[in-house]
């Protein structure tokens, strides 16, 4: 029993998490002859124990259990494993334990008295002494400095920590309430059982309730998780907040839906009749006051409440979404939007607290929003965008994957649902401490129990109970990457173009506004500099590396930009233009050496320069035939260079590094907007009537109709190939058949040695991302209105991607 230690009652927190601070005294019936007849007094809670042998191994192992170990004032227990671990029962066993006061705890064991049960004669340094009081009899076993109680009635052997209650359980003074005897002999094969007194709980910090008497739970112990099915009974005597539910059908619960990654806890729960459960509620609270009818929660199956780091949000769920909205209709008045949403003033802030109060007590409902079927009433308008985030980046509790193992253990509708998230379960335990233990404990982390999980379901005089709680296990971090939203920033005016991530000792982002302006943004959301560079750009910005420092290039109308990272123009730059520019920039960097080639297009023209702002003599074509409507590209293919320019007219010139025609084209193509690449050793063509041309090395040409509609897309980068056909993306062969919509054109990106695709659909504003086998990355899709750009993250093996949110807002995000 040594390797217990202070366990059992790490059993009873954990209960006490969950049904709360325990505590009642109830009226006394007739002796059943059972082990129950010797349960004490006001017991906290009673352990049905089968096989005691077992149950140290799988407390020992189990990780939550072993957080209590060293809490106060369960110290006790450790100290006291000397008398323990000698306890050898071969039946059915019984542990109780009551709390004598704020900072001390008593154990009491019961077990029926056979052979070499309590063995002491190997042991040195001890002292058994029978004595009598008050025409009591009993034993007092000493070893060392420890000290406990026991006695032999009628074959029943008990021992306690305490002699006044090894006194009261002989004088017949016993826990004998009808509610206890009734969940005490409920059938059982489970091996271990906890019955534990459950008169209050803790629905929010502040606020303990009546709930419910006596509760039976079949506890199942493993090294990774902790799970707990059973019964709990409620009286009539006295208002038990679970007789609320009487009459009503537990509802889906689907809170997790819009609780956020991040939030601390949530409550749920549903009804079929609104009207009956608001009359329940009044007359639990003894609330004699006239309510004046709202009309709103009619049509209504679930409410509920999302514990946030600095507030507290309030929901509702409805089954009628439009019914809903016009009951609300009056007390509503919009007052700004954020993504789309609508978010509103609310004029009865305390509607929900006198309407469903002891289970939601905020009364500070002052703004309202909807997402699908749910109404989401909040405090300030920052926490509506928060929560709206998390919503359309799926970075819900329902999309984790230790919400998908918990779940399992759950049935999908309940009469009402506790969650508890980030390890929050400190507060709750001190509780059942003194204050000077509750600091200790509070020091505990629990960050690998990411979510705990509470339900009853209410069936007839009675409901049921589940508790379940994984470790985040090596499976589950891996399945659970996410994607965080590292911030949103809005500028003072929409954004042009597309946003780019530039690494440099952080993970920066570029974004040009529609001033010109160009803002550098750090990974932490704060403008480090802007600068007006008097037009757009065109295209994308090149990142180049020069003498080890790296620097962004691009051109504009009427210049070519080299700045650094701190927006300083580099030396010889920019170079100014009379003629305007009219293709981005492109930069060929032939031996991967930083020897760059800078290509600036005038029209017709072409102008190449070097990192220094110097022209680069000795290339030969500085002019086509007609005007040029592609960046011109460089394609290499085994060990030879080719620079493909695209005309107006058709003709498509292939040339050598310095500018001589390298091989001889004969056909005229009518060029599409998609680039020319680079497939299989011979250069493709996708023309705007969807023929796809081959051109190889030799200059023979082989054309293939592309049986596919007006929005077709292609792109290559390396060994992976991706193709968009309306809603049917094709990355290496393999069919992704995204959900219908309007996307822009896909993008691929090489990152950690794989090739990542982004996409946008434009309507649902929705941004996925797949890798390279066709499999979409977990924590997507994301909130977002453009073309996404993606990099790799400051920390190992993480992605990082930015786009467009609102029209003038630019956001990163982070994945794991």
């Amino acid at each position: 029993m040594g390797k217990i230690q202070g366990k059992p009652l790490a059993l009873l927190l954990f209960v006490s998490i969950l049904l709360g601070i325990f505590g009642a005294c109830d009226q006394t019936l007739p002796k059943t002859g059972t082990l129950m007849d010797f349960v004490p007094e006001n017991t906290l809670v009673v352990f049905k124990i089968a096989n005691f042998e077992s149950l140290q191994a799988d407390i020992q192992n189990n990780a939550l259990l072993s957080k209590f170990e060293k809490s106060p004032p369960y110290f006790f227990f450790s100290q006291k494993a000397a008398l323990l671990q000698n306890l050898q029962p071969n039946s059915q066993s019984l542990l109780c334990i009551n709390k004598l006061n704020d900072s001390l705890s008593a154990y009491t064991f019961i077990t029926k008295q056979t052979k070499g049960l309590f063995q002491l004669d190997s042991l040195k340094n001890k002292t058994i002494e029978t004595l009598k009081l008050d025409k009591q009899s009993f034993q007092r076993v000493t070893i060392g400095n420890e000290i406990a109680y026991s006695a032999l009635v009628d074959s029943v052997f008990v021992l306690s920590s305490s002699q006044q209650i090894l006194m009261d359980i002989l004088e017949q003074k016993t826990e004998r309430s009808e509610t206890f005897s009734k969940v005490f002999n409920l059938p059982s094969s489970n091996e271990f059982t906890a019955l534990v007194r459950g008169t209050k709980i803790a629905l929010n910090d502040s606020t303990k309730i009546d709930f419910t008497s006596w509760s039976a739970l079949d506890i199942a112990i493993a090294p990774d998780t902790f799970t707990a099915t059973g019964i709990t009974l409620a009286t009539d005597s006295i208002p038990q907040l679970l007789n609320v539910f009487e009459g009503q059908t537990p509802q889906q619960n689907d809170a997790s839906e819009i609780v956020p990654l991040d939030a601390l806890g949530a409550v749920s729960f549903t009804f079929n009749d609104a009207e009956k459960f608001q009359k329940k509620l009044k007359d639990f609270r003894g609330d004699k006051t006239a309510t004046a009818t709202t009309g709103i929660f009619g049509s209504v199956s679930e409410v509920g409440s999302i514990q946030l780091k600095n507030e507290t949000a309030i929901f509702i769920k409805s089954i009628d979404a439009l019914l809903t909205e016009d009951a609300l209709a009056r007390y509503v008045s919009a007052k700004s939007s954020f993504r789309d949403i609508e978010i509103s003033s609310f004029s009865e802030p305390q509607l929900f607290q006198k309407t469903f109060s002891p289970f939601i007590n905020s009364a500070k409902a002052n703004y309202v929003f909807q997402l699908e079927n749910f109404f989401v009433f909040i405090e300030n308008e920052a926490t509506a965008e928060q929560l709206i985030s998390a919503f359309q980046n799926n970075a819900t509790l329902k999309n984790s994957a230790y919400f998908e193992n918990t779940a399992t253990n759950l049935s999908s509708a309940s009469s009402l649902l506790l969650l508890k998230m980030q390890g929050e379960y400190a507060t709750a335990i001190a509780r059942f401490f003194n204050s000077t233990a509750k600091k200790s404990l509070e020091a505990i982390s629990f960050n690998e129990f990411p979510l705990a999980a509470l339900q009853f379901s209410y069936d007839r005089n009675f409901a049921h109970v589940t508790f379940s709680c994984n470790t985040l296990s090596g499976k589950t971090q891996t399945v659970s990457r996410n994607v965080s939203e590292k911030f949103n920033v809005k500028l003072e005016n929409p954004v042009l173009g597309i946003p780019q991530i530039f690494n440099n000792k952080g993970s920066n982002v570029l974004v040009q506004d529609v001033g010109n302006k160009l803002h550098f943004i750090s990974e932490s959301g704060n403008i480090l500099w802007t600068k007006n560079l008097g037009s757009g750009i065109l295209g994308a910005i090149e990142v180049i590396t020069i003498s080890g420092n790296k620097f962004m290039a691009f051109a504009t109308k009427d210049a070519f930009h080299i700045l650094d990272r701190n927006g300083k123009d580099a030396t010889s730059f920019p170079i100014k233009f009379k003629d305007a520019v009219t293709q981005p920039l492109s930069v060929f960097d032939y031996d991967n050496n930083g020897n760059y080639r800078f290509v600036i297009v005038q029209n017709n023209g072409v102008l190449m320069y070097d990192k220094n702002g110097k022209t680069v003599k000795g290339f030969g074509f500085d002019k086509a035939k007609s005007k040029i409507v592609q960046s011109p590209k460089h394609i290499r293919m085994g060990n030879k260079d080719y620079i493909v320019i695209a005309e107006e007219s058709g003709k498509l010139n292939i040339l050598s590094r310095v500018g001589k025609s390298r091989i001889s084209v004969s056909k005229n193509f009518n060029f599409s907007a998609i680039p020319i690449a680079e497939e299989d050793n011979t250069f493709v063509v996708i023309t705007k009537e969807n023929t796809k041309e081959r051109i190889s090395q030799n200059g023979k040409i082989t054309s293939q109709k592309l049986a596919v509609g007006s929005n077709y897309w292609f792109a290559i980068n390396g060994t992976t190939k991706v193709t968009l056909d309306d809603n049917l993306l094709r990355i290496n062969g393999k069919l992704v058949e995204l959900p219908l919509g309007l996307y822009h054109k896909p993008q691929l990106f090489n990152i950690h040695r794989n090739t990542y695709i982004t996409i946008t659909e434009t309507q649902e504003k929705k941004v996925y991302v797949f890798d390279k086998n066709g499999t979409l990355l977990n924590g997507f899709p994301v909130y977002g209105t453009s073309i996404a750009s993606m990099s790799d993250g400051n920390e190992k093996n993480t992605l990082e991607l930015t786009v467009i949110g609102e029209s003038n807002s630019v956001i990163l995000y982070s994945k794991n």
